[in-house]
């Protein structure tokens, strides 16, 4: 934020910015039709190096401005009784610093001046070489304002080059417009020279006008350091007590005195800050302990009682749905065995049958093997007796037959373990 500010207050003292501005506002008030004297239009805005020196001149005249109004309010705000009336015999050199603390602030040259003169002071602890540093400043603050007009000077040089310039450029185009087949037509000849001539001639005019300005306005700020120089040195001449010789063993005897009262004054402050603070430490304590134990007891028996029922009412719910968990278990567990129970009654039959089932298998394989016997021998008999052919149409029709009734058997029994299986 304090960048802000610095960079706002830089552009509100901008000559550049007020200058540029105008500028602008007066070659917008003769292009609008506001200024139509051709006098004006002519020497002021016949060419582009007349707007140059226009716009130079306007800058100068803003800087100008910017320091005048700076001037002028500092030498209203000028007060030579800043620090008061000086005290008979003098002031010791440690209130410099008290002094230096009521200064006001800011750029003004007095209230600057009074600072830095008594910041010596302050780190020094002498005043012996004031008048000295007076002077000095007296010479820094000349030089600064000196160096206040640096733009104005710099525009003052610039402002007659440019009109040097223009009139070259219409010297130039003066020289290129001669034509030996046509030294009748001269008017281009005396547009060029009439640009060379009024270039210069507003170039000098402007730039007389700003030394003149500035002249006075030097003047003006010389009168005021005057001032300033008077209103310093009746402010601070034979203000502070000064040593003798060297003043060192005095400097050293009243720092080590300033020390010493100070470094009393502190551990009695401090003394007095610590009693205080036991006191209102030992009362506040006490206090606290007091009202907090009563509170304590009582919050700590609300909260136990509120506890202890919490979980008396949490243990018995969860005691009764325990129970109600372990009677559905049991429940469960009974209804489960019973089921397990018929099931293998089921199972058992079921194997029982299965078990008739494979007897049957049994005895028909050995049917099987008793039919394979009587037909080995029918076939051997077939064979003696040469009836092989119908022998074997008989023995395809048995086969056959004994292949049906074998397979209804088969579905029958796989129906029926398929049954037995299911039902288990």
């Amino acid at each position: 934020m304090s960048k802000l500010n610095a960079l706002s207050a830089a552009l509100v003292r901008s000559p550049l910015l007020w200058g540029g501005a105008l500028a602008f506002a007066f070659f917008t008030l003769i292009h609008a039709g506001v200024v139509t004297d051709p006098f004006v239009i002519r020497y002021l805005a016949g060419h582009w190096i007349e707007y140059a020196e226009v716009t130079l001149f306007c800058v100068g005249l803003a800087a100008l401005a910017i320091r005048g109004i700076d001037v002028v309010g500092q030498h209203w705000r000028l007060n030579p009784s800043i620090l008061g009336p000086i005290p008979a015999g003098g002031e010791d050199p440690a209130v410099a610093t008290d002094l230096a603390a009521d200064l006001p602030a800011g750029a003004d040259y007095l209230p600057r001046r009074l600072r830095d003169a008594v910041d010596l002071v302050v780190r020094t602890g002498s005043a012996d070489k004031l008048e000295d540093h007076l002077k000095y400043l007296a010479d820094v603050d000349s030089i600064r304002a000196s160096q206040g007009y640096g733009l104005v000077r710099f525009i003052v040089w610039a402002i007659p080059i440019m009109g040097f310039l223009g009139t070259v450029i219409g010297i130039t185009v003066a020289i290129s417009s001669l034509s030996p087949t046509q030294l009748e037509n001269i008017s281009g000849v005396v547009a060029g020279l009439g640009t060379a001539f009024d270039t210069t001639a507003t170039a000098l005019a402007l730039s007389m006008m700003l030394m003149f300005l500035q002249f006075m306005l030097d003047r003006y700020e010389q009168q005021l350091l005057a001032s300033v120089d008077d209103a310093a040195w009746a402010s601070l001449a034979g203000r502070f007590q000064c040593l003798g010789g060297d003043g060192s063993a005095v400097a050293v005897a009243r720092l080590g005195e300033a020390v010493s009262h100070g470094t009393a004054r502190l551990l009695e402050s401090q003394e007095q800050a610590w009693r205080a603070l036991e006191q209102t430490a030992a009362a506040g304590v006490r206090q606290l302990v007091t009202d907090g134990g009563e509170q304590v007891r009582a919050a700590l028996s609300a909260t136990l009682d509120e506890s202890l029922a919490g979980w008396a009412d949490s243990l018995a719910r969860a005691h009764d749905e325990a129970a109600l968990r372990r009677e559905d278990r049991w429940t469960k567990a009974a209804e489960s065995l019973a089921t397990a129970v018929a099931g293998l009654g089921r199972h058992q039959e079921s194997l029982g049958r299965q078990t008739e089932l494979l007897a049957g298998v049994v005895e028909a394989a050995g049917d099987v093997t008793r039919l394979e016997r009587a037909l080995d021998a029918n076939l051997a008999t077939l064979t003696t007796t040469g009836q092989f052919e119908e022998t074997l149409a008989t023995l395809s029709a048995a086969v056959t037959l004994l292949s049906a009734r074998t397979a209804v058997r088969g579905r029958e029994d796989a129906a029926e373990a398929h049954r037995v299986g299911k039902a288990a």
